[in-house]
């Protein structure tokens, strides 16, 4: 399971601790609300508020995996295109050899006469 790092850990506590006051601060002024009314559902704010920074980081996680993957069979798909490319050339300089190298040196003349300007 992916961590949090610690500054977006504290931030997030930081982020709950404040809303945890506020909720305080307005159930004081209710009446009929005990302390301990309060006190408990502050407790469940902040496992609440746990929980999902818990979801959020396996989610995150979740999705750097998945891209990984995708990744992964991005280049074992290049690679499989490049070696049958390789092999093609292969191939044809087996079957042609003297239009191959008649190819190669128009290729050649062509880039000498670029590089030239």
């Amino acid at each position: 399971m992916a961590q949090i790092p610690n500054a977006s850990k504290s931030k997030i506590e930081a982020v709950a601790d404040e809303a945890a006051d506020r909720i305080e601060a307005a159930a004081s002024t209710t009446p009929g609300a005990s302390s301990e009314d309060i006190q408990a559902e502050l407790e469940t704010l902040r496992r609440d508020i746990a929980a999902l920074t818990q979801t959020l980081a396996s989610y995150g996680s979740g999705k750097v995996r998945e891209a990984g993957e995708v990744s992964r069979e991005y280049v074992e798909s290049a690679r499989e295109t490049v070696a049958n490319i390789e092999q093609d050339i292969e191939d044809y300089v087996h079957a042609k050899p003297f239009q191959s190298l008649a190819i190669a040196a128009g290729v050649g003349y062509v880039l000498a006469l670029l590089s030239r300007r």
